[in-house]
């Protein structure tokens, strides 16, 4: 793997480069483990759905899978807690909130010496100690399997390792000379070998329920509701659950509609897909039965009828780029009742103005204090004499946003920036709004110039001035030049106001 790779050569010369590999290693691993684990949620629901419908033969498998369940949870949980107290006496969290990277990556003698060489009982020895218990545990589990046995010994392996002429302990082969950043790696990828251990087993207890039963190969979320259509003051009913299929056995699904036409249906991965055309306002309804081939017989499952109402299109009201409303810019709305001309719609709200029938744009860049506002349609409706009244249509409220940070850069990086001198000194300091949907152009107006060595220089415009060039150039390599308190003006919008723009930090090379 990888980061066997990467941690051979940490051993030899640590750079801050391959640690930030190892955390982004650590956190792929992380998130394979939530996928397995996600599959094996699905067959623990597998094997007690099997145990509700006939516990006479699965009853008894089901019980081996919690005993699965919780002996993995139990090692899981025990690496997940050794990892946290690796970092805590290394140093601590850079963010204790999100606790996604440690402050000391390269640490070496605090982490070895909780984990081998303290007094008292040692914790690499007492993690040893469970993964032999938890290999044990799973064997026995599992003993009607070799591949299985195999595989779970192979990669619980905790025997003693040669390196040249001598014999080193799984301890030291494991957690020696290397330092956090490989430590949290290397405990990582047990949880992973935890979880895809319990996977194999659960797949193992799965197959051993029955020949003749029904075999699954994946879980799907599943909804069944009487009617995907109510209106208001009624309540939504449905359905909510996990089911079983086998992707690679074709069913045989038979579907007729309400008129005793049938449905045709489209068989995939062992799922049927139907498509029913909406013709015509009003409640609909369908069924059928499925037909799946046992080696012991066909076994049919009678479906019950199922209801669907096909209804107008619905009243809508909805900004055509978000859920919020920003200040400082007009934030475009579509606004729309169904059956009515856009001429006769009215819509009120603070700020908004209608640009051309059925297209609005609301401006709240003037409502201080305020969170959210409602934006009000009604419908104008003539009678046979001629005499226009309003109906209201709806209402919908939106919040009330400013606009986000900005963020500075040079040369169209914002951060991990290295630099020649001659680019720094000659660097133009430029600010943009990342990831936000409307396309406004900053323009960086001043900014302080901090080199080291030098006080402060405040700097009119977006260029590095002649009086610093100077001093950029006798820096050392490894010193850094700081973009600070950058102000900035949207082009051509001076409503625009940018409250903030992050600083930029230059390493010279």
């Amino acid at each position: 793997m990888m980061y066997l790779v990467l941690t051979a050569m940490l051993a030899l010369n640590v750079s801050k480069d391959i640690l930030k590999a190892l955390t982004k290693l650590d956190n792929s691993l992380a998130d394979t483990i939530e996928t397995v684990n996600n599959k094996n949620n699905a067959s623990y629901s597998a094997l007690a759905a099997a145990a509700a419908a006939d516990p006479a033969k699965a009853q008894a498998w089901k019980d081996k899978g919690d005993q699965v369940k919780q002996v993995s949870a139990e090692m899981f949980n025990y690496i997940a807690a050794l990892k946290d107290s690796l970092v805590s006496v290394s140093g601590g969290w850079e963010d204790e909130e999100l606790k996604e990277v440690p402050k000391a990556l390269d640490a070496k003698s605090k982490p070895l010496n909780y984990l081998v060489t303290e007094q008292g009982p040692q914790k690499a020895t007492e993690l040893r100690e469970k993964i032999e218990s938890y290999r044990s545990r799973m064997i026995a589990i599992a003993k009607d399997d070799p591949a299985i046995v195999a595989n779970i010994e192979a990669v619980f392996n905790t025997d003693k390792v040669t390196e040249g002429d001598k014999e080193v302990t799984w301890e030291m082969s494991t957690f020696g000379e290397y330092p956090l950043g490989a430590m949290l790696t290397f405990l990582t990828d047990y949880q992973a070998r935890v979880r895809n251990s319990e996977s194999e087993v659960l797949s193992y207890l799965l197959t051993g329920i029955g020949k003749n039963d029904l075999k699954f190969s994946d879980v799907a979320p599943m909804v069944i509701a009487p009617t995907s259509y109510v209106t208001e003051g009624d309540e939504y009913t449905a359905q909510v659950f996990l089911a079983a299929y086998d992707a690679s056995s074709e069913p045989q699904i038979l579907l007729q509609d309400g008129n005793g036409n049938d449905i045709p249906v489209e068989i995939e991965n062992g799922m049927g897909y139907i498509k029913i055309p909406a013709s015509g306002v009003g409640e609909r309804t369908w069924g059928g039965k499925i037909v799946i081939k046992q080696t012991s017989g066909d076994k049919t499952y009678d479906l019950d009828p199922q209801k669907y109402t096909v209804a107008p299109q619905s009243v809508v009201i909805s900004p055509s780029k978000m859920n919020v409303l920003y200040r400082g810019v007009d934030n475009p709305l579509e606004i729309g009742v169904p059956g009515v001309e856009p001429s006769k719609v009215r819509v009120t709200g603070p700020g908004v103005r209608q640009i051309r029938p059925g297209e609005y744009s609301a401006d709240v860049t003037n409502l201080k204090g305020t969170k959210e506002v409602t934006i009000s349609v009604s419908v104008v409706e003539t009678d046979d004499e001629g005499n226009e009244s309003t109906r209201p249509a709806g209402t919908k409220k939106f919040r009330i946003k400013g606009l986000p940070p900005a963020v500075g850069n040079v040369y169209g990086k914002s951060e991990n920036i290295i630099l020649s001198k001659n680019a720094v000194a000659n660097a133009t300091v430029n600010c943009r709004f990342e990831d936000f949907v409307f396309d406004l152009d900053l323009e960086v107006t001043s900014f302080e110039l901090a080199i080291p060595g030098s006080p402060p220089e405040r700097v009119r415009g977006n260029k590095v001035p002649s009086s610093a060039k100077a001093k950029i150039l006798k820096l050392k390599p490894g010193q850094t030049v700081t973009f600070r308190n950058i102000k900035a003006k949207a082009a051509g919008n001076p409503r625009v106001k940018v409250e903030r723009v992050a600083s930029i930090s230059v390493d010279v090379n």
